[in-house]
């Protein structure tokens, strides 16, 4: 008669560890330097050109023929008084064609491309600084898409700002690779440097908490623990955040702590991963 084996169930890894961190706004900048570099490369390949010019300045046509051909050229009437810097330049550059191009300044011919910028930053800091959660967040996209078709009716950013007294939003190649570059220098910090030191590590039998940058880590036991996941923002955690969300531990015991967690990226597969290590716990303990 052979001997039953013992059938032996895996213990979970004290060496296993999730470990969720907290990004600051700063993470949903993102569209910014993107768009910015977009833009930057769109003013490039559309190569127009930027000059300042005075008031009363005027275009002409005028018809020279040279060897039977007509040959059209735009003068700029400008009384030598009221020459601006950016013309004396293009005046130099002319006469002198070594030295470059008469207007260098690249600059795109569409008023709607740099509105379309300054609307998607002033969205972007409007999200990360005033939190929409729950129907307040469907309530706002509505809003924007009537606003979008009422802007369409009125054909568009370029008819509106025309009707203001020509308020037209033009930004040039420098401008949008400035911007963008800025702020992906800071974007590349703050995610990959400074938001690694706000974080909380789950193990099999214990919660280390660093809350912010500086600050000591705390342990806890993950005996009692409830995990809170706050309603979320529509706008920052799901367009800009990519399933991020908010995150609130409260530990149990004496020494009871509640524990704020905002932006963790990818909570929702994150807390389910540590919902089955803890559920481990409790079956390997039984």
């Amino acid at each position: 008669m052979s001997t039953p084996v013992p059938v032996m169930t895996a213990l979970p890894s004290a060496n296993r560890e999730i470990k969720l961190i907290s990004h600051s706004p700063l993470f949903y900048w993102w569209p910014v330097w993107l768009f910015g570099f977009f833009m930057a490369g769109w003013t490039y390949v559309e190569d127009h050109r930027f000059a300042a010019l005075p008031a009363d300045t005027t275009i002409a046509y005028t018809n020279e023929l040279a060897q039977g051909v007509s040959d059209y050229k735009l003068q700029t009437k400008v009384v030598p008084e009221g020459m601006t810097k950016q013309v004396k330049t293009a005046l130099d550059n002319t006469k002198e064609p070594v030295r470059g191009t008469a207007f260098p300044v690249r600059v795109s011919q569409h008023a709607w491309l740099g509105s379309l910028f300054v609307a998607i930053l002033v969205l972007v800091v409007i999200i990360t600084n005033v939190p929409l959660r729950g129907l307040w967040s469907f309530l706002v996209i509505i809003m924007l898409i009537v606003i979008a078709l009422f802007i369409h009716v009125l054909h568009g950013w370029d008819d509106i700002f025309e009707r203001l007294g020509h308020l037209r939003i033009y930004i040039n190649l420098a401008g949008y690779l400035t911007i963008a570059t800025v702020i992906l220098i800071v974007w590349l910090l703050a995610v990959f440097i400074f938001d690694r030191r706000s974080f909380v590590i789950f193990t099999p039998g214990q919660i280390r908490v660093c809350e912010h940058i500086g600050d000591s880590v705390r342990t806890y036991d993950t005996a009692g623990v409830t995990m809170l996941k706050q309603r979320d923002d529509l706008f920052r955690h799901y367009i800009l955040g990519f399933g991020s969300g908010d995150l609130i531990l409260k530990t149990a015991g004496a020494d009871s702590h509640e524990i704020k967690m905002p932006n963790v990226l990818g909570i929702g597969w994150q807390l389910r991963a540590v919902e089955d290590m803890l559920r481990e716990r409790s079956v390997s303990a039984q």
